[in-house]
């Protein structure tokens, strides 16, 4: 597939004015004038465009040469690790959804992508919402006929994922009726994590029982009841004060009858199905569960898609049969609210897992998405290697500092709205409306104003009324 110039393949004129002009010239841009279209995320897309996925138009007028109107596309061919920010109803989790449509397989053909290799996704659902991606919109569904009424003007047509595979955490809301256990193998959690879960010190007596009993059990699919019968056996450690025992044995009784954990809980390649979405929905789970969720799934990911492309270098350098693993050659993981399992300030297993995974994650395939509402409570190590950003409304000061810290290019100094000029990036982030945003990309020399095309899949983020 290419870019048209056909009126029945093109997107819906939906916007043809604005009330928005930039004072800054563009002086790069990714720009195809064929079809018009604008491309982020990358330098180019040759003769044969594929790996876009369609976000919405360039909603801004200019000064000097005007892309108002212009489809605006990823090139998902790259690795990337995009940073959505807005507070509550600005559009930022339906950024999640316009991503995983254009990368995960559809029930029917739709022009929202252009021959997107078959990736799996993996999206870390705060508010179990994401479930929706499994259906399209539908008439009878009060809150779905506005979305409804969009996609008909935008020349869209509503779609559903193929391939949509939802977890629920033990004990957690199922309502699909087809719903995955979600558990955890208590194998796959390294003893800092398990210090960090139980609120104790690497170095110290219970982190020792700890590290003792991991060691022990290292050559086995082992339970929580198997750690409890170990730490529970004085003689296994002579010189530790009963005390320091019980501290560790009473707080893995609590994750005993959580049901999180199972010795034969989930594995991480029921993930890595080409097309695939899995939704782990974890409203029902504590933030510091949450956290060590999200750590295990981007450890797992580095490591075994690591180690598939290691080998697949390996085979084709030196001109081998391929005997790599069946798994998609790329992973993208999507985390709804990422200040809950990443903060800034409070110690969590996701963190350290989140910076190895974006600081050596490309090599491996890996791409990662980070939404939040409090771009000032994330912590930056994972913050520092953003190259796509998506900025919609915000509020406070030091949220907006945060956020605009991380564009990754130069923000817009200058822009008209209605015939006042605005000076100040934080004014115009201040002004937008839901579904509308600035772009930022190291392709492209400021940010651009886009707004985001309608959902395909219904939307389960609406507001209750």
């Amino acid at each position: 597939m290419s870019f048209s110039t056909k009126l029945a393949d093109s997107f819906g004129k939906v916007i043809d004015s604005t009330p928005y002009t930039a004072v800054d010239p563009i002086v790069k841009i990714n720009y195809i004038a064929k079809g018009n279209n604008v491309i982020f995320g990358g330098h180019g897309v040759g003769q044969s465009p594929h790996n876009l996925i369609y976000i919405g138009k360039i909603f801004e007028g200019a000064q000097a040469k005007s892309y108002l109107g212009a489809d605006a596309w990823v090139n998902v061919s790259f690795p990337h690790v995009i940073y959505v920010s807005g507070t509550r109803g600005s559009g930022k989790s339906f950024d999640l959804g316009v991503l995983v449509e254009g990368l995960s397989s559809l029930t029917n053909p739709s022009n929202v992508s252009i021959d997107v290799e078959p990736v799996s996704t993996v999206l870390i659902d705060m508010q179990s919402q994401f479930w929706t991606l499994r259906y399209a919109p539908r008439h009878d569904v009060e809150q779905n006929k506005g979305q409804l009424d969009a996609l008909k003007e935008w020349n869209i047509q509503p779609n559903s994922l193929s391939n949509c595979v939802i977890y629920v955490p033990e004990g957690g809301q199922g309502f699909l009726g087809d719903e995955k256990t979600l558990q955890i193998r208590p194998r796959d959690v390294p003893h800092e994590d398990w210090c960090r879960l139980l609120g104790q010190q690497i170095y110290s007596p219970q982190g020792h029982v700890l590290g003792e009993t991991l060691r022990y059990l290292s050559d086995q699919a082992f339970s929580i009841e198997d750690m409890l019968n170990y730490i529970g056996n004085a003689r296994n450690f002579p010189n530790i004060p009963d005390a320091s025992r019980n501290a560790i044995h009473y707080r893995l009784l609590e994750y005993n009858e959580s049901k999180l954990f199972h010795k034969d809980g989930l594995d991480i390649s029921d993930l890595l199905k080409p097309g695939q979405c899995s939704v782990l929905m974890l409203r029902d789970l504590r933030d510091e569960d949450k956290s060590l969720v999200t750590a295990l799934i981007a450890r797992k990911l580095f490591t075994v898609m690591g180690e598939y492309h290691r080998q697949k270098k390996v085979a084709d350098f030196f001109k081998q049969p391929s005997k790599v693993m069946d798994v998609p050659s790329k992973v993208w993981l999507l985390i709804d609210e990422a200040h809950v399992v990443a903060p800034k300030d409070v110690d969590s297993p996701a963190r350290d897992a989140l910076v190895e995974y974006v600081k050596r994650g490309r090599d491996a395939g890996l791409s990662l998405v980070l939404a939040t509402q409090q771009p000032s409570a994330v912590d930056d190590r994972i913050l520092s290697q953003v190259n796509l950003s998506f900025n919609h409304r915000l509020a406070f000061q030091t949220d907006i500092a945060a956020a605009v810290a991380r564009v990754p290019t130069k923000p817009l100094s200058c822009l008209k709205v209605s015939g006042t000029q605005l000076n100040d990036f934080s004014d115009m982030l201040r002004l937008l409306e839901s579904g509308e945003c600035f772009l930022g990309d190291h392709s492209t020399s400021r940010t651009v104003m886009v707004k985001i095309r309608p959902r395909i899949t219904a939307h389960g983020g609406y507001s209750p009324v």
